[in-house]
């Protein structure tokens, strides 16, 4: 009993030592990676059904490329950007808005005041705040007081397929009056990280240090665990290498044939969204964001072609709003097009540093769109 007893000891005091070891290279390691810069940036982590999404309860940094600070966003509670759903607006207690889309509907590129979410509840308040008041000249009819709230539920990065898998997981619970779908051109992508690399089972636990977030940013992509469940990633496999190096033409030619696989396929998401929306008594509207190849390509045809010229440019390179339009128009769904809106500024709605996401004024463009597109459905009548 007594050699039995020694030997565990032995066993116990070897363990402890290669413990204590190895805690001591993680810390090191943190102390290293947090030299280099690591840690600064709070980690995201890999939902299975959906996709990346943020840690809750932060403050995320928000960086251009090459690094360049542009601002911080304030993270909810649920993961998204910006506030809560409020309770006293469930049920019949006011009007509420989500807005469902990527990093156009998160106002990547724009401080948390200037989103479009925000921008649109903002106008709205104050639209329903003067009908209240009686301005029915400006307004429509005096009503009785109401609530309204927007939230935003855009994630950078997400496609329509997995916007259908968080409006089923996360947006369905709020009960939403009117959903705002926003679209954009990098929709068309077969989805390129349907399998990606994860500490899922550590996310939370080592959420904020440097450890997680080397393993985010360098090495995630590297070592694929998880798949997103329901998702067919060998098809998707299949046809995202003649994406990837012929995205212009996708994107900007969507009428070519070799585009129209890519059309056909996000559209078919696009249904099945927009109706699992409808048929849960809520009211879809679809906002579809311009890339600024398109603006700039365009308003330069409008300016200097004849207007034959340019009616056939648009026909090419617009052809996308046409099918979404054409597509969404038939289901009842309202469709906001911001691509002569956006020509039509007199400012570039585009951002200086990130030239690719809209300014503070491009969101309010977006903002005042939907709106306008709320008021002419009689959504707040």
């Amino acid at each position: 009993m007594g050699i039995h007893s020694c030997q565990m000891k032995r066993i116990l005091s070897r363990l402890a030592l290669s413990a204590g070891v190895f805690l001591a290279l993680l810390g090191g390691t943190e102390v290293v990676l947090r030299a280099q810069g690591y840690g600064a940036i709070p980690s995201v982590w890999f939902d299975p059904e959906v996709g990346t999404r943020f840690h809750p309860g932060q403050t995320r940094q928000i960086l251009a490329a090459g690094g360049i600070f542009m601002h911080s966003a304030e993270i909810n509670d649920l993961g998204f950007r910006g506030q809560l759903p409020d309770p006293e607006l469930d049920g019949d207690g006011g009007l509420r808005v989500v807005c469902l889309g990527d990093s156009f509907t998160f106002g990547w590129g724009v401080e948390d005041a200037d989103t479009y979410p925000v921008q649109l509840e903002v106008a709205l308040q104050d639209l329903l705040a003067a009908r209240v008041a009686g301005d029915t000249a400006h307004s429509g009819p005096r009503r009785s007081p109401v609530g309204a709230e927007v939230l935003n539920v855009g994630l950078p990065g997400y496609n329509t397929w997995q916007e259908h898998r968080l409006y089923e997981k996360l947006v369905r619970p709020m009960a939403p009056d009117v959903v705002v779908l926003g679209w954009y051109l990098n929709d068309l992508d077969p989805l390129s990280y349907g399998v990606t690399g994860t500490l899922a089972p550590l996310d939370h636990p080592l959420a904020g240090t440097a450890l997680l977030d080397y393993w985010v940013r360098k090495l995630r992509k590297k070592y694929p665990k998880f798949e997103f469940e329901g998702f067919d990633q060998a098809a998707a496999q299949q046809i995202k290498p003649y994406y990837d190096q012929n995205r212009p033409l996708v994107e900007h030619n969507s009428g070519h044939p070799e585009a129209r696989p890519y059309v056909e396929r996000n559209l078919a998401d696009l249904g099945a969204l927009l109706d699992d929306i409808k048929a849960d008594g809520v009211t879809p509207v679809l906002a579809i964001f311009p890339s600024v190849g398109q603006v700039d390509a365009l308003k330069a045809a409008r300016a200097d072609k004849p207007a034959a010229e340019y009616e056939a440019d648009l026909a090419i390179i617009a052809r996308i709003q046409r099918d979404l339009t054409e597509f969404a128009g038939p289901r009842g769904v309202a469709v906001v097009d911001l691509l002569v809106p956006f020509m039509d500024s007199d400012v570039r709605p585009y951002g200086e540093v990130d030239q690719s996401h809209p300014s503070v004024h491009g969101y309010g463009i977006a903002a005042w769109a939907v709106l306008e597109a709320l008021v002419a459905g009689g959504l707040l009548d």
